[in-house]
């Protein structure tokens, strides 16, 4: 298994990157970000463990992808969300990835977001536009 840890930092993947089959990321009074729209994630299923300790960890996953999300917390939040017009029935079951995990004093959130939602929000509050 490989992974990332952050203790008292941050760490960040996006761009192209490979995702593993299985991928441990813990945050111990720090940051992970997880970028996973350019990342290369292979057919059938791919297992994050995300671990937050008053931390954080954030994986972003692209609507193509199906996610399986399955946490706990403890003074804290596990998080599956869904961005924009983005809904689970546009990412087929070929690619699934399942992230379990805890949160104790942190956080862990999933976002599933297509690759140009934050370059249309920049460009939206640029010209006064609402959300």
């Amino acid at each position: 298994m490989s992974g990332v840890v952050s203790f008292l930092s941050s760490h960040e993947r996006q761009g192209p990157w490979e995702l593993p089959r299985r991928f441990r990321a813990l945050a111990v009074l720090g940051s992970v970000e997880l970028d996973l729209r350019r990342a290369e994630v292979g057919y059938g299923l791919s297992e994050i463990e995300a671990v937050a300790v008053l931390g954080n960890v954030e994986i972003t996953v692209p609507p193509d992808i199906t996610v399986e999300c399955d946490g706990d917390s403890f003074m804290g939040t596990f998080v599956l969300k869904y961005d924009g017009r983005i809904s689970p029935s546009m990412a087929s079951r070929d690619r699934i990835v399942r992230v379990t995990g805890s949160a104790y004093a942190g956080s862990v959130t999933v976002s599933v977001k297509g690759p140009d939602e934050d370059m249309m929000k920049r460009i939206s509050r640029t010209f006064g536009f609402g959300e």
